[in-house]
């Protein structure tokens, strides 16, 4: 998955807090939400949980 997700993984333009256009990295929801339940971490579990019930 690893490599899957830095092909999918684009710089947009967006405006920072000191007013200028800077790169940043994006990905969609789907994209997202994979990441997301990849985490391995204890820590992530609660959020996961969350996902699930609102997802």
């Amino acid at each position: 998955m690893e490599g899957e997700v830095y092909e999918k993984i684009v710089q947009v333009k967006m405006i920072s807090k000191d007013g200028k256009q800077r790169l940043t990295d994006v990905v969609n929801t789907t994209l997202l939400l994979r990441l997301i339940q990849s985490i391995p971490s204890p820590k992530a579990e609660p959020f996961k949980m969350w996902l699930a019930q609102v997802g």
